[in-house]
């Protein structure tokens, strides 16, 4: 039994793809880019603060990591495997919580009614590890159901309105509120 067990596995092992780490290193920056001018794609910048239950403390050296498909809605060429995204960033708040990224306004997945999202998974040290997906308000896929779960200040979902700057680039807030 234990020769097939480990005949299996190594049959298998080839196929099986590494999951890109969800925590960002300790001297992570609080503000990166996730993509460059030469990816294709509508600019967009998020910025928030992670807080405290009591959604007023700030939570400094939080990590935050998103991720996110490219504007034709592929997570990596060939494969679109969502475990090792190529769209991706690691950041750790300042001092007063604040994180920011640049990027693209990611794309929905191709021949589906998924609403374009950004993945993100939030934690902090005392506090319960929190995942969710920001959604934009005006996706033609948005669902009552995914309106019903943003609502829901712990829910999978957070709908978020999108303004465009002097520059034209698309610009949200997202503060993520953990507890413990």
């Amino acid at each position: 039994m234990k020769t097939l067990c480990l005949l299996l596995a190594i049959a298998v092992w080839p196929n099986v793809a590494s999951q890109a780490p969800t925590v960002a290193d300790k001297n992570a920056p609080s503000k990166i880019t996730i993509a460059n001018q030469d990816e294709p794609g509508e600019r967009l910048t998020v910025a928030g603060r992670v807080v405290a239950t009591d959604g007023v403390t700030p939570l400094a050296g939080a990590s935050v990591y998103v991720y996110h498909t490219d504007v034709k809605g592929y997570y990596s060429p060939g494969a679109n495997d969502n475990r090792n995204p190529r769209l991706r960033g690691y950041m750790r708040t300042d001092a007063q919580g604040r994180y920011e990224f640049s990027t693209i306004k990611p794309g929905s997945y191709p021949n589906s009614r998924v609403p374009a999202h950004i993945h993100y998974v939030v934690t902090a040290a005392g506090f319960n590890e929190r995942i969710f997906e920001i959604v934009f308000e005006g996706d033609p896929f948005i669902t009552e159901n995914t309106r019903r779960e943003a609502s829901n200040e712990w829910g999978g979902f957070s709908l978020r309105r999108l303004e465009k700057d002097d520059r034209g680039v698309f610009r949200c807030t997202q503060d993520v509120k953990l507890r413990r």
